[in-house]
């Protein structure tokens, strides 16, 4: 049975952290849990294309390696998976629609229009809720003697799942627990 584009993109995500040589940004735990949440979003919009959301979740952080870069990941990912797409000969006006899943993941330059890209905005923020996100870059953050930028992101992130109101609801507990675990993680000292 030949391979399903979502598997390719799935192994061209795998074979990227792969050729890297490790995953500095946590993105193996990090989007098989945004595909989790594509597909929960999803179940309440029976009108998307589900195909387009889940090539969205696989490779909307493709551009995160190689490392570093002064270009934004979800330009560099946007770019990268375009190259991929058309190698896979996918049909040109759902190649633009996944493309614009990618790039307005982080509802930064670009804002999410589609209920597609809606979804995949979503899906990656609830993500790093539900997965060990947080956590890392608070450690991150901790052994540079940093800021805690961890905050910001969490208000970022909360913000975007705000696309769909029944996942913010969802998630409202969970932002606050985080927010609680970071303020206590913060005040210790291990040195």
């Amino acid at each position: 049975m030949p391979e399903t584009i979502i598997e390719k993109a799935k192994n061209k995500f795998l074979q990227t952290v792969n050729d890297f040589g490790s995953d500095p940004y946590h993105l193996l735990p990090h989007v098989p849990e945004v595909e989790k949440w594509v597909r929960h979003i999803a179940t309440k919009y029976p009108q998307v294309d589900l195909e387009i959301a889940i090539l969205g979740a696989w490779l909307h952080d493709l551009g995160h390696y190689p490392i570093p870069t002064e270009v934004d990941h979800a330009i560099r990912s946007e770019e990268q998976a375009r190259i991929f797409l058309e190698q896979e000969a996918y049909p040109a006006d759902k190649l633009a629609q996944v493309l614009h899943c990618v790039r307005a993941h982080r509802c930064r330059d670009l804002a999410p229009e589609s209920l597609e890209a809606k979804i995949v905005a979503c899906a990656d923020s609830a993500s790093h809720m539900t997965d060990s996100m947080y956590f890392s870059m608070a450690k991150d953050d901790k052994e540079s003697g940093g800021e805690f930028r961890v905050y910001a992101k969490m208000e970022r992130d909360y913000r975007d799942v705000a696309f769909f109101p029944e996942v913010r609801e969802e998630l409202e507990s969970i932002h606050q627990a985080w927010y609680e675990l970071m303020k206590s993680y913060e005040r210790i000292s291990l040195e």
